[in-house]
């Protein structure tokens, strides 16, 4: 086999692989892991199955670009947006938007936060990046 089919060869296999490690890591964000590993509400350990996703406004690419970049800053920020406003600048929000998912110990401790996203907001301390 000649070099440069071999060269060929590999480049092509590279980049099947960080295709199918996109797609991949594409997969993971869209399944939704929650910022948290401790339930807002309990302090217990968040389960897999008890997770609410809160969609967050932006008033434009930028911002949430920043948003998606690091979420866990701007928890705060989120939690004391007003309705309709940008979390990040407090403009008003456009079509840009990001899901937070928030993890709970159970089902109930979820189904209390659903009457109260905002207080429950307040509550959330992200997991640390460096477990």
């Amino acid at each position: 086999m000649s070099t440069i089919k071999r060269i060929s060869m590999g480049l092509v296999a590279m980049a099947m692989v960080a295709m199918f490690t996109v797609a991949g890591i594409a997969e993971e964000k869209k399944a939704g892991k929650a910022i948290n590993d401790k339930c807002p509400l309990s302090g217990k350990a968040v389960a897999d199955d008890a997770t609410l996703d809160v969609k967050v406004p932006f008033c434009c690419e930028n911002c949430k670009g920043k948003f998606d970049k690091d979420p866990a800053k701007f928890i705060e920020k989120v939690a004391k947006a007003e309705e309709g406003k940008c979390a990040i600048s407090g403009k008003d929000a456009g079509d840009a938007s990001s899901t937070l998912t928030i993890g709970f110990c159970c089902n109930n401790c979820k189904g209390k936060a659903e009457k109260d996203v905002k207080a429950t907001l307040a509550k959330v301390k992200a997991a640390k990046a460096d477990k």
